[in-house]
C-alpha cells in the first residue's frame, strides 16, 4: 500500500514537471523559428524594396525614351571583339536631347579632339522604333545622320531595371561600339559633355 502510494505521489509530482519541461522545450522552438522567420522577412522586405527601386528605375527609362531626353551612361565600352574597357560613366555616353543626339568617348591619359582624351560627335536622329518582348525587354532603334557621325544606333533595355547597352553601327566602317550601363532621364544624368563638337 505504500508502494502504490508512493507511485501515486512521484507520477503526480513527475506529470508537471515533464509537462513544464515540455513547455520550454516548445517556448525555445518557437522563438527559435521566430528569429529565423524575422531574419526571413528582413530578407524578403529589402527584396521587395530592390524590386520596387528597379521598377521605378524602369519606367523612369520608358517614359524618358518615349519623350526622346536620355543619357545611357556607360561603365563599360565593348569594342568590335568584344574586348571590355572600363570608363568613367559621366563622360562616356550617348545622349538624346532636343532632336539631336551626341556620343562622346573620353578615355584618361590620352589626348583627344574633345580635350577629354576621345571624341564627341553629333547628329539628328530619324527612323525610331521600338519593340517590347513578353519578359519586358526594350529594344529601342534609331539612325543618326552626322558630319562627324552617320549610324545606326540600336538599344536593349532590361525589363527589370534601367541597365542597358547600345551598340552604334557606324555606316562607314564595321567599327561597332557598345555602351554598357545605365539609361536615366537627361535630368538625373550628371554627364560632363565636352564643347569640342567633332564636325
Amino acid at each position: 500500500m505504500k508502494k502504490l502510494f508512493f507511485l501515486l505521489m512521484l507520477g503526480l509530482f513527475a506529470l508537471p514537471t515533464s509537462e513544464i519541461l515540455a513547455q520550454t522545450q516548445t517556448q525555445t522552438q518557437t522563438q527559435t523559428l521566430t528569429k529565423k522567420q524575422l531574419r526571413q522577412m528582413k530578407r524578403d522586405q529589402k527584396k521587395h524594396a530592390r524590386q520596387a527601386m528597379d521598377q521605378a528605375a524602369h519606367e523612369a527609362a520608358l517614359l524618358a525614351l518615349k519623350d526622346n531626353n536620355w543619357v545611357l551612361m556607360a561603365n563599360t565600352l565593348y569594342g568590335p571583339k568584344g574586348q571590355a574597357i572600363p570608363v568613367s560613366d559621366n563622360t562616356n555616353f550617348i545622349q538624346f536631347k532636343d532632336n539631336t543626339v551626341y556620343v562622346q568617348l573620353a578615355f584618361n591619359g590620352i589626348a583627344g579632339p574633345n580635350g577629354l582624351g576621345g571624341i564627341t560627335v553629333q547628329g539628328t536622329p530619324n527612323n525610331i522604333t521600338s519593340k517590347t518582348d513578353k519578359y519586358g525587354n526594350l529594344t529601342y532603334s534609331f539612325y543618326v545622320n552626322g558630319t562627324a557621325l552617320t549610324a545606326q544606333i540600336i538599344i536593349n533595355l532590361n525589363g527589370g531595371g534601367n541597365y542597358a547597352q547600345a551598340t552604334v553601327y557606324p555606316m562607314m566602317n564595321n567599327n561597332n561600339l557598345t555602351f554598357s550601363g545605365t539609361l536615366v532621364p537627361t535630368s538625373q544624368s550628371g554627364i560632363f559633355r565636352s564643347g569640342f563638337i567633332s564636325y
